[in-house]
């Protein structure tokens, strides 16, 4: 339900829709591969952080940061720009410009996590109330028993091959609980509407656009300037008048839209903000240019709505609408706030965050 703050995960099924929260593809990936963890029945206490995973290196709103949640976002982007780049591009001439790129993400990215505490506090939601810590702990017991089947140690180091801990997990399940008592606050304070006559206005209104996307894959084994001409040559072809559904079918890699006459319905605050910018910005029966985002390179048309498709489909658009006017507000929040490192921090870089384990 809350808008993704970080960069979004590399997505060719579509268009880079947001997700729970930071690299939550990686939390999700957990559920995903329970076959990999055995049936030892070892303590839950062997899931605890250490001392040093616990002490705090930042600071945002008055909260303080833990290590492990900041080695968490540094070590993953890290592995994102390697990716990107090479392994050692840290040693090449751009390394220092990158490196720099990098800390800014990680200390922004920090700052966006702590924006559902900071909200939460404005609404007057204790985030250690008992209520919320029993809705994380129930939700951890169920991955601990239908996932992990009770294998903590087996659990923990899966986690860890991901960078991420225990401790960890339970802050974005914690963010996830506090997204919903902070919705329903809004719900209860008319901030989001929710009245059906409201929805119904909105989603038939400007502020739901229909269209239809072509997407050149980022990760299909060719360069960036190999797929960006590639889609500019696509471009091309749409404005010369191509058939748009029939350019989508026959060269396009976004799987939701194989044989989906429908495209997507959108609101404002659910997918990748360029993605958004372009296609609230056509008129229907309008072609964007090449759109760049992580999931790739991509083309839009906007198409009238259907009124069927609205009517059928009204309770699931009617949510996306509702939490992206909630994914707003969040992100306004987060541009409002700043990690601050503390002094323990400055022993620590990208480079031996690994020896913290």
């Amino acid at each position: 339900m809350i808008r993704n703050f970080c960069r979004d995960r590399k997505a060719p099924a579509g268009p880079g829709r947001k997700t729970v929260s930071l690299l939550f593809v990686l939390t999700l990936a957990v559920l995903l591969f329970s076959g990999l963890l055995s049936c030892r029945k070892n303590g839950a206490s062997s899931l605890s952080s250490n001392a040093v995973e616990t002490a705090a290196v930042m600071t945002v709103d008055g909260f303080e940061v833990p290590l492990e949640i900041y080695r968490y976002v540094a070590l993953n982007y890290r592995a994102d720009y390697e990716a990107a780049h090479s392994p050692d591009v840290w040693e090449s001439a751009e390394g220092p410009a990158l490196l720099a790129e990098l800390n800014a993400d990680v200390e922004g990215t920090v700052a966006r996590l702590y924006a559902t505490l900071s909200l939460a506090k404005d609404y007057g939601i204790d985030a250690d109330d008992a209520y919320i810590r029993d809705a994380v702990d129930a939700r951890m017991k169920d991955v601990y028993e239908d996932t992990a089947e009770n294998d903590y140690e087996a659990f923990d180091a899966y986690l860890r091959t991901y960078n991420m801990t225990d401790g960890v997990y339970r802050f974005i399940l914690r963010n996830d609980v506090l997204a919903e008592e902070l919705m329903a606050k809004m719900v209860e304070r008319g901030e989001i509407p929710s009245d059906e006559e409201s929805l119904e206005a909105a989603l038939a209104g400007p502020e739901f656009v229909r269209i239809k996307q072509i997407l050149v894959p980022s990760g299909n084994g060719k360069s960036d300037a190999e797929n960006e001409a590639r889609a500019k040559e696509l471009l091309s072809m749409a404005e010369n008048g191509e058939d748009f559904d029939t350019l989508v079918q026959k060269y396009g890699g976004d799987l939701f839209m194989f044989n989906n006459s429908d495209g997507y319905y959108l609101a404002r605050g659910t997918y990748h903000e360029a993605f958004e910018n372009a296609a609230f910005s056509l008129g229907v029966g309008e072609i964007s240019g090449v759109i760049r985002t992580d999931a790739g390179w991509s083309i839009l048309k906007r198409y009238d709505k259907e009124a069927g498709y609205l009517a059928e489909h009204f309770d699931d658009l009617a949510n996306d609408y509702m939490s992206g006017l909630y994914n707003i507000r969040l992100e306004e929040r987060a541009a409002e706030l700043h990690a601050e490192p503390t002094e323990l921090l400055s022993g620590y870089t990208i480079f031996n965050l690994d020896t913290t384990y």
